[in-house]
């Protein structure tokens, strides 16, 4: 459903005019992931046959085609340059992004190869990106919550955005087999924390039940949230109150994709905290059951 959307927004958006200039988009009837400007016939069959084996697109550079613009002064080419950012309600966090191109055609194939068979594998159709934008290194720098400039750049495995998901291909074939797990995890990670809404909230009630009282409730500053089921993940977040259901969710989203099995249980004590490790594991039953590999 979600890619009916997205093509219904792009075709309006190719064909909206205003009062003072007739707009004659080029291309029209395309998805604009599809396009070959900037590719050899050779990289094409590989982001044709990663479609038909996946259903989702694959591209190795932001510039994704030109189209001519026709306006009373003439008519001009013009690139449609990927927007990473772009939300359906305005843009998305406040970052600077830079990525190394992959060159190199045996990479391209190597890139396409691992997201095909380390990344898609582990998940749902439901939380598949739409677009796969394979890079060679990705990093960011995210606004400082201190300052008006930005906090030191980071390099990171991957970046989902709404029509395209960046990942960095990062010669992910020359690592060991234990950082190959742990490469493939961290992207996975970073696409269920933007993608795990695809599905219905009532699909996450049996997670939602251990603490359905106390959701809307802002707690106490001495409280302490791990006994009572709540991550501390957005504590000191007042915007984002921890005793919120959706960062609730969002929350154990995030550790259970961040952590292994083992590394979870090391972290938050079966003893101390049951309640956190019963909503763990109602977690991963739903991701489960849902199609997705968390472990």
């Amino acid at each position: 459903m979600k890619h009916y959307i997205l093509l219904l927004l792009l075709a309006s958006a190719f064909w909206y005019c205003s009062n003072d200039e007739d707009v004659v988009p080029s291309n029209n009837d395309r998805n604009m992931f599809d396009m070959p400007d900037f590719s050899s016939e050779e990289e094409m069959k590989v982001r044709r046959d990663f479609y038909d084996a996946t259903s989702c697109y694959l591209i190795f550079n932001d510039s994704l085609y030109y189209r001519n613009i026709t306006t009373p002064s003439g008519s001009d080419p013009e690139c449609v340059i990927l927007d990473l950012k772009y939300q359906v309600k305005g843009t998305s966090e406040d970052a600077l992004l830079r990525y190394t191109y992959l060159k190199d055609m045996k990479d391209k194939e190597l890139a396409a190869k691992f997201a095909k068979e380390k990344i898609l594998p582990r998940l749902a159709p439901a939380f598949y990106p739409y677009t796969f934008f394979m890079v060679d290194q990705f990093y960011i720098s995210k606004a400082s919550a201190w300052s008006s400039g930005y906090d030191p750049e980071v390099e990171q495995s991957a970046y989902a955005g709404y029509n395209a998901s960046l990942v960095a291909y990062k010669h992910f074939y020359d690592m060991d087999e234990a950082a190959q797990y742990a490469y493939s995890r961290s992207v996975i990670a970073i696409l269920m924390t933007k993608n795990y809404t695809q599905v219905k909230d009532s699909e996450y009630n049996d997670f939602y039940q251990y603490s359905q009282e106390q959701y809307g409730i802002y707690p106490d500053y001495e409280d302490t949230p791990l006994e009572v089921g709540f991550l501390e993940t957005f504590r000191y977040d007042w915007v984002r109150s921890f005793y919120d259901k959706k960062y609730d969710l969002l929350a154990y989203v995030m550790e259970v994709f961040a952590l292994t099995k083992e590394e979870f249980d090391e972290k938050y004590d079966k003893e101390l905290y049951p309640l956190v490790h019963q909503k763990k594991e109602a977690l991963v039953k739903i991701f489960e059951r849902l199609g997705v590999k968390v472990y």
